[in-house]
């Protein structure tokens, strides 16, 4: 489970102590982590007993910052006194923290501040999955109270002034990654040059071993043909059995989620059985059935794919024996049943940073842990974004992030790793794939690998005047305001080759930024002109495919001799494909491959 912040208590002082009260919540387990701020140095500076002291720095003339640690027992004190020299001001907050590695010990650094904002430094990784508080304290000047503003992606936890001698500030982000974050800096007004002192906390999460169950079966050789294998396994990893299927389907698509459909025979009491072990009869059994099970889909004991099961239905048709329909969604569906709880703001981040904090903070919320592993890097463009609380869930702005002007795409990927299956969230930017052609499929006179084939056009799905449509905006409360509207993106080139005009509005409800919608409408500009067009191809799988449902975005050859096309040859970019195994019905195992088209939202 992730380590995160449970609840936290601030306390200041002029005088020999601080008394702080008890975070609320505290449990037996949980970390306890104080950071005393004070103007006098480290001289006579102690925490409370059972405290002990994780890391201290004193600055001569600007500040002194001392940090302790403890493990909550089950009779935790109301109160805490943290010792000072009487001629001290200083700050103390506590941060209750749970789900944290008490075995990995935290990072810490600290540096001192000089500036018109409040850096705090970067600090190594406690753990590829960990907790990072930020904490600075400066002065203020006579008379002023400071206002902070968090880092951007993090969560303001808790602010406190000692009279005008000295005020802090405590905020919090969700890691999952192995890379410093780098120096992140608070922002207070007034605004002024400041002394004062940054601090960086790294706590590493509790790592849990899942039950993956017995190992993936051998590779079996067969032309055309492939085995697989059904993993059913509990939302939190916990293996629960294999079951045999038919009438599987299964796909993934770049942009969207994918589905999985498949039919359990039961027709003997044996199979009843194991199949209880996944979707149970008697609805008392909470932990198993749609909703907290996934199928792990395995083809030659390499994972081609996880799938959230969502829905089952039991029946049965005359005298045949009944039978139990399963459909599903990857794993990146899930995004989209989670709401933001909280604002999120981000000034001058790159937009992969914004799409990674997303993740760390949904993945941080209780019940809410995804498991996904983000991929590193940055794409070298740069949003103000703000997220209002309950507007909308993290799948719904990740997808509108990625679809912004100069924006990104990404999917979650499922791979084998050390501790069992891993999910892992890649991105490319502007789109993922590789830009060589390693995948090559024909269809000639004599034969080929092409069993069908399709080219939709639409004029109907794209436009060529598009705009973005946005939150009302009305600075009286009292009255509703006109919803926030982008000047119109053209598609020039297709209004040039003589296009009429073709209005598309796209609709963003809690967007109110104008040139985030100025992008919408850019990139729906760029990407949909004119008729839509929807190719794809279903083509015959061989023993070891190059393609893989990890593959998407990657381009391919496709090779076509037959009435319709003359002898050609055209790269075409693979957005989505759709697997049918082979089954009693039908011996081959089939793919059907998307290619690269857009669909635009609704809107107007």
């Amino acid at each position: 489970m992730p380590a995160k912040v449970r609840s936290h208590a601030t306390g200041a002082a002029f005088g020999d102590f601080i008394e702080v009260n008890r975070p609320s919540g505290v449990a037996a387990g949980d970390i306890l982590i104080a950071v005393h701020f004070n103007t006098y140095g480290l001289s006579g500076t102690r925490g409370p007993s059972g405290w002990s002291g994780l890391a201290s720095q004193n600055y001569p003339n600007i500040l002194a910052v001392r940090i302790y640690r403890k493990t909550a027992t089950a009779s935790e004190p109301t109160s805490y006194e943290f010792e000072q020299d009487i001629e001290a001001s200083g700050t103390v907050h506590i941060l209750c923290i749970t789900g944290a590695d008490t075995s990995t010990s935290p990072q810490v650094a600290i540096e001192d501040i000089v500036a018109e904002t409040a850096p705090t430094p970067e600090v190594p990784p406690a753990a590829a999955s960990s907790i990072e508080l930020r904490l600075a304290s400066v002065y203020p000047y006579a008379g002023q109270t400071l206002t902070w503003t968090p880092p951007s992606g993090y969560s303001l936890r808790g602010v406190v002034q000692e009279s005008d001698t000295l005020s802090s500030v405590a905020a919090s982000r969700q890691i999952n990654s192995s890379a410093p974050t780098g120096q992140k800096d608070f922002v207070f007004s007034p605004p002024d040059i400041r002394f004062g002192i940054g601090v960086s906390i790294s706590i590493a999460s509790v790592v849990t071993e899942p039950d993956t169950g017995p190992p993936p079966p051998a590779f079996t050789p067969g032309r055309g043909s492939a085995l697989y294998r059904w993993v059913f396994t509990r939302w939190d990893g916990t293996y629960l059995d294999d079951l045999e299927l038919s009438g599987v389907t299964f796909d993934k698509r770049i942009g969207q989620a994918g589905s999985f459909s498949a039919t359990i025979p039961i027709t003997s009491t044996k199979i009843r059985d194991r199949v209880k072990r996944v979707i149970s009869p008697n609805p008392a059994d909470l932990g198993v059935g749609p909703g907290v099970v996934t199928c792990v889909v395995l083809r030659d004991g390499v994972p081609w794919g996880e799938y959230w099961i969502t829905s089952a239905t039991v029946s049965r048709s005359g005298r045949e024996a009944p039978s139990i329909s399963l459909t599903g969604s990857t794993m990146d569906a899930y995004m989209t049943q989670v709401m933001i709880p909280e604002p999120l703001d981000f000034i001058g981040e790159d937009q992969i940073d914004i799409a990674r904090s997303l993740i760390e903070s949904m993945q941080g919320l209780d019940h809410a842990n995804l498991r996904l592993l983000p991929a590193a890097g940055s794409s070298g463009v740069t949003r103000d974004i703000t997220y209002a609380a309950h507007e909308g869930s993290y799948g719904q702005r990740l997808q509108e992030l990625g679809q912004a002007d100069n924006g990104f795409e990404w999917m979650v990927n499922i791979a084998a790793g050390v501790s069992g299956i891993e999910r892992h969230w890649v991105w490319g930017s502007p789109t993922l794939g590789s830009s060589d052609v390693e995948h090559v499929f024909s269809d000639a006179p004599h034969g080929g690998d092409i069993l069908s084939w399709s080219e939709e056009m639409d004029a109907l799905r794209g436009g060529t005047y598009w705009r973005a449509r946005g939150d009302s905006v009305s600075e009286d409360a009292s009255t509703s305001g006109m919803p926030l509207v982008s000047e119109p993106v053209l598609a020039e080139a297709h209004l040039e080759a003589g296009w009429p005009r073709l209005d598309r509005t796209v609709t963003f409800p809690r967007e109110s930024v104008e040139g985030t919608l100025d992008d919408y409408a850019a990139y729906w500009a760029a990407n949909a002109p004119g008729a839509l067009r929807v190719d794809s191809v279903t083509v015959a799988l061989g023993q070891q495919p190059t393609f893989t449902p990890n593959s998407l975005g990657d381009k391919a050859r496709i090779y076509l001799h037959n009435e319709w096309h003359p002898a050609q040859s055209r790269v075409r970019r693979i957005i989505g494909i759709g697997i049918t195994p082979p089954s009693a019905d039908n011996g081959k195992e089939t793919a059907q491959l998307i290619f690269e088209g857009i669909e635009v939202p609704s809107g107007g």
